[in-house]
């Protein structure tokens, strides 16, 4: 077993243990978060992974932890862990442990951000690949919250459902691929389609080559994980939304920090993504390589929280009011004044995060003319005033802690 790394900390520390099999980039960040907390708490935090024939009770008894945080594909039982408490974190929701807290994706969020970029497309129908990553070759349960919140975007926003592929048997023969190219060609086109993960993304990408399709005119994909091993490798490159690593693992060992100080914790836990990164397989060269629309989007993401109007978009974009709103709202699926109160919108997100910065002077930085404008505005956006957001994502672990810079809902590299 390697030696366990450690929270910077000082002074007498509680020990908590975190079990782990994967490596990587992911599980770095994923650890960070959890160090950040930990450093707020004094906590000393060891993390563990998990090898085949690992002993837990020689684990336990070498670090004496007040609480455990699991992030496994096997499942553990209860009197493993001596009753110690437990949260599960972003693991395959068939071994949650019974009783424990649950921490994972935003599948709701990350439905809403997927569906948002595909309907500025105006396809004619949107489907859901899903992943067979499951336990013995089945669904996870990811995949299916995932294809049932974005089946419930496609309806609320009238666009035609198509339905989804389950390729339940992977890599016999080719059998997978097959699969998903004689779906595609059941598909209405052009056709929208949310990918379980990256990794389906590339097969749906795959077949849609194989079948000669145009990729995004005929059908337009989009994933997530945002694994630039995948994304950026592939050709076109593929949009896809990017998790909060960091921000998931903050809130992990924050549901164990309330755990440990014997506050009431909820069953399940959440954590958002960062946003979502567009790249080719959701950008249509010939509309996106318009001078006058990327000069209009430029200058909103610069200028939207100073003041800026809508005249001042038309006038950059040299046309009438008339045509420039009306091309605008062709190309990118929103209107002007849209596109500047979601730019806004975007940045006071980040800024209500700072948890010591007053209301006030969100609002300034923001552009909006008036506190009760900006309340008003949010709270149609969101579905919570500002205060309420604000003390929601500090539970969660958001607040002033949360330093990462990622945080633009869309990110379109071609501009």
């Amino acid at each position: 077993m390697p030696p366990a790394e450690e929270s910077p900390g000082s002074g007498e520390a509680v020990h908590i243990l975190v079990l782990h099999e994967s490596r990587g980039d992911v599980l770095a960040r994923q650890h960070a978060g959890m160090r950040r907390y930990a450093q707020s708490r004094n906590w000393k935090v060891h993390f563990v992974r998990m090898e085949k024939g690992a002993n837990l009770s020689d684990i336990l008894r070498r670090f004496k932890p007040s609480g455990v945080i699991v992030s496994l594909v096997s499942p553990l039982k209860r009197r493993e862990t001596g009753g110690l408490p437990v949260v599960c974190f972003d693991c395959p929701r068939e071994v949650v442990m019974k009783g424990s807290p649950y921490i994972h994706h935003d599948a709701e969020f990350t439905a809403h951000l997927v569906a948002r970029e595909l309907f500025t497309l105006k396809c004619a129908s949107y489907a859901f690949a899903a992943s067979g990553e499951g336990i013995g070759g089945g669904i996870p349960y990811w995949s299916r919250t995932r294809e049932h919140f974005f089946e419930r975007e496609v309806v609320s926003r009238k666009g035609r459902w198509a339905g989804v592929s389950r390729p339940v048997t992977r890599g016999k023969g080719g059998a997978a691929s097959v699969a998903m190219r004689r779906w595609l060609e059941t598909l209405p086109r052009p056709c929208g389609v949310f990918a379980a993960n990256d990794k389906v993304a590339a097969e749906v990408l795959a077949a849609a080559q194989k079948l000669s399709l145009r990729v995004p005119d005929d059908v337009a994909i989009a994933g997530v994980d945002n694994d630039l091993g995948i994304c950026t490798a592939a050709r076109p490159t593929i949009t896809s939304v990017v998790p909060d690593w960091e921000g998931g693992g903050y809130a992990a060992a924050a549901t164990l920090g309330d755990m440990i100080d014997n506050r009431r914790v909820e069953g399940e836990r959440t954590f958002r993504p960062l946003g979502l990164v567009r790249r080719e397989t959701t950008t249509r060269t010939s509309l996106s390589a318009d001078p006058r629309i990327v000069h209009a989007v430029d200058l909103i993401r610069a200028r939207a929280c100073t003041g800026l109007k809508v005249d001042d978009v038309v006038a950059a974009m040299r046309s009438s009011r008339r045509f420039a709103e009306k091309y605008f709202r062709d190309v990118t699926g929103e209107s002007i004044l849209e596109e500047i109160r979601r730019v806004r919108f975007d940045k006071a997100k980040v800024l209500l995060s700072r948890m010591s910065l007053p209301l006030a002077d969100v609002v300034r930085r923001c552009g909006y003319s008036s506190l009760p404008t900006f309340c008003r505005e949010f709270k149609r956006l969101s579905g919570f005033s500002p205060e309420s957001w604000r003390r929601k994502e500090s539970r969660l672990g958001y607040g002033s802690q949360n330093t990462n810079k990622n945080v633009s809902i869309f990110v379109n590299e071609s501009l």
